[in-house]
């Protein structure tokens, strides 16, 4: 248990080094400013579906709408097809980079110059996807939010605007970005390990990312199914 607390503590320490801070950073902006537009018009849009359904359809008022619409972007919405769409995109990319990295002979040289496997390659890819979950599944929310607010209310959205505090629950969105991170921390370690597991042939590439992906789907619906248990 030392032994392992004081790997981990060493690898947390190698962010102190700009090399490893330029991996995390890197890796935060090819998985999250990238898609940051994507994700705010998909919630745009779901937004507007789920109010226009729930208003048009069923019959609900517009508060009753919007509050609806609040529980189900932030509790489970959000996090869940924001992440989704992360582990298509940033899962499989990490497996192939560092499955071609361990192919290549690249980690090998790595560990010979005793540069720490954990705090260079995988701790920053791991962090980096955690807080691009975060930061993806927030702009959703926030784009679902306004996608709901306009199409219900129209030229009317400024009392929906005033009202979120009655929409919005402090504790809908600490457990949206918990659950988001919580997501985004287990796809980041198993496209890791899907990547470094591989043997030494080029057609492992191809099935490192498939199993990081897959892995990573799993991994998502299991501790989603957990988060509901524990709500």
């Amino acid at each position: 248990m030392k032994r392992w607390l004081r790997h981990y503590l060493h690898a947390f320490s190698g962010f102190a080094r700009a090399p490893v801070r330029r991996v995390y950073l890197k890796q935060v902006y090819f998985t999250a400013n990238e898609a940051a537009w994507l994700m705010f018009f998909i919630g745009f849009a779901l937004g507007g579906i789920v109010v226009t359904q729930l208003h048009g359809q069923y019959g609900q008022s517009r508060d009753t709408a919007m509050r609806l619409l609040g529980s189900l972007t932030f509790s489970e919405l959000a996090p869940l097809l924001t992440v989704l769409i992360v582990m298509a995109r940033s899962a499989s990319a990490i497996a192939i980079e560092l499955a071609s990295m361990r192919i290549n002979g690249e980690v090998r040289e790595l560990e010979r110059m005793n540069i720490s496997i954990t705090s260079y390659l995988i701790l920053p890819r791991v962090l980096g996807m955690m807080s691009s979950s975060i930061l993806l599944t927030a702009c959703m929310a926030l784009g679902a939010t306004l996608g709901g607010v306009l199409l219900i209310s129209g030229w009317d959205a400024s009392y929906q605007v005033l009202a979120l505090d009655r929409i919005l629950q402090v504790g809908d969105i600490a457990v949206c970005l918990a659950k988001a991170a919580s997501f985004g921390l287990a796809g980041g370690v198993l496209a890791c390990q899907a990547g470094l597991s591989v043997q030494l042939s080029a057609t492992e590439i191809p099935r490192a990312a498939s199993r990081a992906v897959m892995r990573g789907l799993f991994a998502l619906f299991a501790l989603d199914l957990c988060w509901a248990f524990v709500r």
